[in-house]
Order: C-alpha cells, then sequence, then structure tokens
C-alpha cells in the first residue's frame, strides 16, 4: 500500500493537466467512432432511451437527424464567430453585429497596443470569452492559456455537432459592450421565431465567461411559457424589450430557409445585436422538465424531407 502511495504522490502533480489535456478529450469523445453510433450513445446516456433517427419526432431527434442528413455547407459560416459578422452584414448591416478588432491564428500573434483599454477576445468556433476591463491590468499570460486551449478544443466530436468541423479555427477581438447582458435565445422554426428563452448572465471577476441563469421562456406573444429545462433558473418575469419586433426581424431574416436554428440577441440601448446562431441547442440533447415540450417542440420542427 506504501508503494501505491508513493506512486499516486509522484504523479498527482500530473493528474490535472492530463484530465485537461488534449488526449483526454480524444478519450472522452472518441473521434473514431461513426456519428451516428456517437449520437445514439450520447442520447441513451442523457435521456435513458434509444433516439428514432430513421423517423424522428420529437425535438431532440429531429435535430440529431438533421446533424446527420442536412449537411448544409453554408452553416459553417454561420457558427463561425468570425465569418458570420460577413453574413450579418451581407443580410442586415454592420450595425447588427459587434464591431470587429482584430483577429489571429495564435495568442502569440496579438498586438495589444492596437486594442482600445477595454475589449472581449474569443475564439471562433467553440464557447468562452476573455474580458479585458482594463489594459494596463490585464494578465495577457492568463488570456493566452486560455486561448490556446479554445483553439485546441475539437467542438466537432463531443456533440457531432458537424458545422464545426470545418471551421478554421481563429482568435478575434471585439469590441466591449458591457457587463451582465441579458441573451435572448430566438428558437426559430422555418424562418419564424416562435419563443425566446431569456437568460441573465453574471459577469465573472476574472473576466471569463459568466454564469448564465435561465429565466424562462416566451411565446410570441411575449406570454411567459410552461418551459422548464434541466439547468439553474431564476423564477422571473422580463418586460417585453421594446425593439421586440426589430429583434424578431433580424431573427427571422437569419434563419431564413433554415428548419431550425437558434438565433442569440442582445439588446444594447434599444439596439439589436447577433451574437452567434446555434444549430442545437445543448449539442442536440436539450433536456426538458416536461417532455411535452420536446414533442411539442418537434411538431413545429419541419425537415428538409417533409418540406414542399
Amino acid at each position: 500500500m506504501k508503494r501505491l502511495a508513493d506512486i499516486i504522490h509522484v504523479f498527482r502533480p500530473l493528474y490535472i493537466p492530463i484530465v485537461n489535456s488534449r488526449i483526454m478529450e480524444i478519450i472522452i469523445n472518441r473521434p473514431w467512432v461513426r456519428d451516428e453510433k456517437r449520437i445514439r450513445e450520447i442520447y441513451k446516456q442523457r435521456f435513458g432511451v434509444e433516439p428514432n433517427l430513421n423517423d424522428p419526432v420529437n425535438f431532440n431527434e429531429k435535430n440529431n437527424w438533421r446533424k446527420l442528413n442536412d449537411r448544409n455547407p453554408y452553416y459553417t459560416k454561420l457558427v463561425d464567430k468570425y465569418l458570420i459578422k460577413n453574413e450579418i452584414i451581407k443580410k442586415l448591416g454592420e450595425e447588427y453585429t459587434f464591431p470587429l478588432l482584430g483577429v489571429w491564428d495564435r495568442p502569440e500573434e496579438i498586438d495589444y497596443s492596437k486594442l482600445p483599454n477595454r475589449f472581449v477576445l474569443k475564439v471562433n468556433h467553440a464557447g468562452g470569452i476573455i474580458v479585458c476591463r482594463d489594459k494596463s491590468t490585464f494578465n495577457k499570460k492568463f488570456a493566452g492559456r486560455k486561448l490556446k486551449r479554445g483553439l485546441s478544443t475539437d467542438f466537432f466530436s463531443h456533440s457531432r455537432e458537424w458545422p464545426y468541423k470545418n471551421v478554421p479555427r481563429k482568435i478575434i477581438a471585439e469590441e466591449y459592450m458591457g457587463e451582465n447582458l441579458t441573451d435572448y435565445k430566438n428558437y426559430c422554426f422555418n424562418g419564424k421565431l416562435l419563443y425566446t428563452f431569456v437568460w441573465e448572465n453574471a459577469s465573472k471577476d476574472d473576466g471569463t465567461k459568466p454564469e448564465a441563469s435561465f429565466c424562462g421562456a416566451y411565446d410570441r406573444n411575449w406570454e411567459k411559457t410552461g418551459i422548464e429545462i434541466d439547468y439553474p433558473s431564476k423564477d422571473k418575469v422580463y418586460e417585453k424589450p421594446s425593439v421586440y419586433d426589430e429583434m424578431v426581424r433580424v431573427a427571422e431574416i437569419m434563419s431564413e430557409n433554415i428548419p431550425f436554428v437558434r438565433v442569440d440577441c442582445y439588446i444594447i440601448n434599444d439596439h439589436v445585436y447577433v451574437g452567434e446562431m446555434t444549430f442545437f441547442p445543448w449539442g442536440g440533447f436539450q433536456k426538458f422538465r416536461d417532455e411535452y415540450w420536446n414533442d411539442y417542440l418537434g411538431e413545429l420542427e419541419v425537415l428538409p424531407s417533409e418540406m414542399k
């Protein structure tokens, strides 16, 4: 036993680096496994039942069917936080996207002297941000480590969200837009916004991804629904945004001719900004506390093979 304890003591410092390593990511995600097989495995682990991918019915089944069958290369541009800016500008105008301050391939290439005192850094193919509130105290080494980790993350193989597979990985800097921003996640079905999931963000002192709380889902008439999800929530009511109709217009333009996509928007000083677009909420495995909503949202989603 003492021998085993000595071995554990020697290798303990390596435990966290190994767990957080690319090797561990590969072991967990198993990218060599066929997409359909891996999707079935995750679905069974998440929901306890096998998915119907041949004749999908509910929301999660249909979204996973689209992972395998609706592979429009245009979707890759829309999940790329860098390339989507061009699509937003073409469809809506440059005032609907957060201003771009720079783009780089590696953290070492960032010239901080050319950035303003406050800015936001992120990788273009995955989640997470790094907020600089004051350049004089900004920890560049910490930011560099976070960005390197982000660039090395394989966002595709985790749940086989194929639009991320071919995103050329970049680092982008955007204009600082404020703290504790409310995130309006608009669920758009075949180009029509039907539900808005409201998320409250609490900014962190270290500038990394804020703590998010689900604050309910609202229908097209801005009436709060009974939708509850398996995530920390707050029981509060949000007033209908003064520019709600504009947000609807924006989301529906961006989601045109797409069976389902979530268009995430922010409203700052009564102006709508498109943050990002997501084709498969929660990687295609969104758990509702009441299965009714999984079935009902599935009815609203018309798959390409069903479209006239």
